[in-house]
């Protein structure tokens, strides 16, 4: 059966990325949670999506300025407006997480505001995973495929997954060529929708359904086609309705 990803903590339904979103995803009971990763100025692991604030926070600027003061100097912006919370840390977001058995983590490591991926980030996100024993529960999750070869050097005990639009395989030159970069590094490749669509027939002859994730799929039409072909993980910003839709609950 797919497992629904929540989407940066099911954005459509509660402020990406926030505590409250984690929370209440944590009683969805969906096969697992997104996240995004960023570090911060004094070596937080900031949960946040965006290398600035911009666009989730009511603050400005690039986020790496942030540390554990100023992050709860912010506040995120969820779809019904400002809510009275600060900028996450990992921490925080596993501390909610964790204890929800069987529930996959996917935390994805993002670039900062000049495209570079701090190895501190990475070196303090695994060691914190393996501190909480989360390790066989935890797939970590990138585009860079620079970066899932160190992570795979670094730390063979995770799962990987790559994710991939229409403008970054065409980058790799080609479908074919992509997933055959990717084959022996990591264990699922997250295809964007529309990608997936035009070319589903080469890319399930190459990878085997249930190591392919769609991304990013909240339409109920959407939802019910993809659930009905049945790849490993569907992620979708609206898991209640996925959910709903995979247990019958809404009319398709």
């Amino acid at each position: 059966m797919t497992k629904i990803i929540a989407h940066r903590g099911a954005r459509n339904l509660w402020a990406e990325n926030s505590l409250q979103g984690f929370r209440n995803t944590r009683d969805l009971n969906v096969g697992a949670v997104e996240f995004d990763l960023h570090l911060g100025a004094n070596g937080e692991l900031l949960v946040i999506h965006d290398a600035t604030l911009d666009r989730t926070t009511t603050g400005t600027g690039p986020a790496c300025v942030l540390n554990d003061t100023s992050r709860h100097d912010v506040r995120l912006i969820g779809p019904d407006g400002e809510i009275d919370e600060g900028v996450p840390v990992l921490s925080e977001v596993l501390d909610i997480l964790a204890p929800v058995s069987g529930l996959q983590l996917l935390p994805e490591f993002k670039a900062d505001e000049n495209g570079l991926y701090d190895p501190e980030m990475i070196e303090k996100t695994v060691e914190l995973l393996r501190e909480k024993g989360l390790a066989s529960r935890t797939t970590l999750h990138s585009f860079d495929v620079n970066v899932l070869r160190k992570l795979k050097a670094a730390a063979p005990e995770f799962d990987l997954m790559v994710s991939v639009n229409r403008v970054w395989v065409d980058r790799q030159g080609g479908i074919e060529a992509f997933f055959e970069t990717v084959r022996d590094l990591v264990s699922f490749v997250s295809v964007q929708h529309e990608l997936f669509e035009a070319e589903y027939d080469r890319i399930t002859q190459l990878l085997p359904l249930e190591q392919l994730c769609v991304w990013t799929v909240n339409d109920q039409d959407l939802i019910t086609r993809w659930l009905s072909r049945g790849p490993g993980f569907m992620t979708s910003d609206n898991p209640k309705l996925a959910q709903e839709l995979q247990a019958g609950q809404v009319a398709a």
